[in-house]
């Protein structure tokens, strides 16, 4: 039996439209353990990405409790939770925001500065990523001037700036065409097996339902299924060096 990495227990939401209550996510429970990586499936507006940004510390839950590595995130201040993300999650959006006047390597280092290094500090370890996504001669570029698969991958490399053991991604290849969206699915997986790193993903992709080691399906905010799964492909030799 592996170690718990995540532990969701009875999460409920609620919005408020007006004097209405709607409910959003009914009561919740699952676990994620370290190393897996997790797809969250089902129809747009099951409560998928509510859920997800309740994991990343967003979105306070009605009720209930969102256990990483033992702590209840959200018995912590705002404050608290800001740090521990910034220590110890990778977040890869469906559409990156970039500041223009920095080329792609400044981008993936600001992360780093951003916790309080410097860009010379940074460099070094934004270089040694963009190269472990493919795109060490793009590192002058701006991203705005890259395609969007191209981004995502730089997106994929920020995430993981901070030596992050968590990467939370929301529908990431969700603006991509199947080609670019594949590749970086292959790209995440191999990421996820050579380091070791727990990934939580929201898809909507069935095609991408084969990359998941636990597949939690959802509908109408419930979990109508939560399977292993085999990985039908072969994994990757484990890199010996840190990221």
């Amino acid at each position: 039996m592996g170690e718990v990495k995540i532990k969701v227990e009875n999460i409920k939401k609620s919005f408020k439209v007006g004097e209405n209550v709607i409910p959003v996510l009914f009561g919740i429970d699952f676990e994620i353990m370290r190393g897996e990586f997790c797809l969250l499936i089902g129809p747009s507006g099951c409560g998928k990405s509510t859920l997800l940004h309740s994991i990343y510390g967003l979105e306070p839950p009605t009720e209930g409790k969102i256990i990483i590595d033992g702590k209840d995130i959200w018995n912590y201040s705002k404050d608290w939770r800001a740090h521990f993300r910034n220590k110890n999650v990778g977040f890869i959006p469906q559409q990156a925001f970039w500041i223009k006047s920095l080329s792609v390597i400044e981008n993936i280092a600001i992360p780093g500065v951003i916790a309080g290094a410097s860009f010379h500090e940074s460099i070094p370890k934004a270089a040694k990523l963009i190269e472990l996504v493919g795109m060490s001669k793009w590192a002058n570029h701006r991203p705005y001037d890259l395609s969007g698969g191209q981004q995502q991958r730089i997106a994929l490399a920020r995430s993981l700036l901070l030596d992050p053991q968590l990467i939370i991604a929301d529908e990431p290849t969700g603006n991509l065409d199947h080609k670019a969206g594949e590749e970086l699915m292959k790209l995440i997986e191999d990421i996820n097996k050579q380091f070791g790193l727990t990934v939580v993903m929201v898809t909507h992709n069935p095609s991408q339902y084969c990359f998941g080691t636990r597949i939690i399906n959802m509908e109408d905010g419930k979990i109508i299924s939560n399977e292993v799964q085999e990985r039908s492909k072969v994994i990757t030799e484990k890199n010996e060096h840190n990221i």
